[in-house]
This record gives C-alpha cells, structure tokens and sequence, in this order.
C-alpha cells in the first residue's frame, strides 16, 4: 500500500525523523533501508510516495501519527509516486549494455561474492558490501568507479560505522534489468542457488575477471599451518556456486585443494602449490589491496629476486 500525503507533510514527515533522532542521511538510510539518494532526492522531494511500512516507522521515530494527513492510500501495483504510468514505474527496463565483457564479468563476480540486487514492488537497487577500513580503497577507487562506468551512472557510497560495514549502492530499474538478462538473480543468493552464469564461459578472460571479482571479495589471503608462505582461499555456501566456481578454475587450468565441508563453518577451497599461486597472481591478479598487502607481509623473502610479492613466494 502506497502512502500519499498532502504537499509538503511527506518531506515534513522524513525530516521531523531525522533532525528528532540527529540522524544523518547514511544514519536513516541503514535504520529504515533503501539508499541515501533514494531517500534524500526522491523521498524527500516528494517525487515518489511512501509505502505504509515505511510510513509507520517513520511516524514511530517522530513519535506522532500524520494520519490526518493522508489524501488517499494506493495499491502497490497501481505506481511508485502520484504520477502513475507518468513516473515511469510502468515503463518498460531498457537494457544498457548488448554485449558481454570483461568489466562486466568482474562486476558478476563482485556481485556474487559481496553484493546483491533487489526488484520487488516497484523497487529496484544494487548494493555491494565490504569492511569500512580494509575495503575502503577497494571498494571506492576500484569498484565504484568501474561500475559507474560501466552503467554511465553514480553509485551511492554509505558507512556504517558501528559495524563497520560500507556499502555502495544505486537504485536503478535499467541496472537491475541488465544484470538479471546477464545471468544474476534478484533476492537471496543462497534460496536462489545462484551460480557463475554461462556466458562467463565463453571466455576465459571473462572467467579470470569473474573470478578476480569472486576472491577479492569472498577470498582472503593467509598461511597454512607449517608453511611459510601465503594460501589464496575462497569460502563460499552455496552449492552452486562452488561447483561453477571449480568448473571456472578448472577452465582456467588452476588446481585447488577439495571443498572443506565441515559445519557449521563455511564451505572453503584454496590454492596451495607456489606454482598455482603464482599462476594466480600471473594471470589474475587481485584488485582489492588488503590481499596484496597480506601477500607481501607474508611472502619470505628471497634476497636474489626483486621486491615484490610475486618474487617471494
């Protein structure tokens, strides 16, 4: 059910909620959902209505009731905003990009690594998550303006301090619509059993992208118990997205170790021979710094070779 106030009372409405509480727009955005640029550009210039949820808790953190000031109240199905068919939650998605790539590829793995993406009553973003410290460069130098290009768009940047979480997100029905035609799904990656998509396949540079994507965000770099050099990992609970992720490496012609099973830890695999990590490192790289920084830290050195991470294993 969508909410439609008088003019005025809805932008009335979100600021009482976020002056009252002293929060910013990142604060509001983590309590009730949804991105920054949603709420503080289309929420709050009223040029989208509110649904009855968000409404109510709205309304909960003023600490009073804006009933009397409804007009009336719509069916979801009947449009986002007071325009209908006018505001475009009718129209039909337009697909943004024809053709697979590379960047595209690295961007599905990033997805199926530490993002999702949403489409469900006239809502649609995507959003990618990381540490606030470690993967801050990562993802705001590397990811961000990849994706930006990629999309002709900008992605929102939100942190969550307390937990230390930063998130970027973007809600565009275009994006989403592309995403899904090039093989990701909407909603929870583990219900859905999600897997790399076939046409990461057809490449074997889109499968080294798609796989960059993958471990630098759900891989870690870290030793082995009795060696004295660094293991690349990749945990990962989704069944089909392991065996995809071995048919991947398998392609490839990087060996990993068997799936370590063990509940209720998370399924993990790694590469261990010095040849396959370097292999790894020769052909695939990593994007996200904290991998590469681990790799120096941990790597022994080797005074006759050159000082780089590389050379020390």
């Amino acid at each position: 059910m969508r909410i439609i106030l008088g003019k005025g009372y809805q932008k009335k409405l979100i600021l009482n909620a976020k002056e009252k509480n002293n929060f910013t727009w990142e604060e509001l955005t983590m309590k009730l959902g949804f991105t920054k640029h949603y709420w503080s550009n289309e929420l709050f210039n009223e040029k989208i209505s509110i649904n009855e949820k968000t409404y109510s808790s709205l309304c909960k953190l003023v600490g009073e009731n804006f009933d009397k000031y409804i007009e009336k109240k719509l069916d979801d199905n009947w449009g986002r905003s007071k325009g209908g068919k006018n505001s475009g939650s009718f129209r039909e998605p337009k697909l943004l990009i024809k053709k697979p790539s590379k960047e595209l590829a690295e961007i599905v793995g990033i997805i199926l690594g530490d993002g999702n993406i949403y489409s469900k009553k006239g809502y649609y973003y995507v959003r990618i998550c990381g540490d606030s410290i470690k993967d801050r460069d990562y993802l705001l130098n590397h990811v961000k303006p990849m994706f930006d290009h990629l999309f002709d768009c900008k992605m929102y940047s939100i942190e969550h301090k307390i937990a230390n979480e930063l998130f970027i997100s973007i809600g565009n029905k275009d994006i989403v619509y592309t995403l899904k035609h090039f093989g990701l799904k909407d909603g929870d990656k583990m219900k859905n059993n999600v897997k790399i998509p076939n046409w990461i396949f057809e490449s074997e540079d889109y499968i080294r992208a798609c796989v960059r994507g993958l471990i630098d965000t759900d891989g870690c770099v870290c030793p082995i118990t009795g060696r004295n050099y660094p293991y690349i990992w990749f945990s990962c609970a989704i069944e089909n997205l392991r065996k995809s992720f071995d048919k991947a490496m398998k392609k490839i012609g990087i060996k990993t170790s068997k799936w370590n099973i063990r509940p209720p830890r998370t399924p993990d695999i790694y590469i261990g021979s010095k040849e396959m990590i370097n292999k790894y490192i020769q052909t695939i790289s990593f994007k996200n710094e904290r991998h590469l920084t681990k790799l120096d830290k941990l790597s022994p050195r080797r005074p006759e070779a050159k000082d780089t991470a590389l050379s020390r294993l």
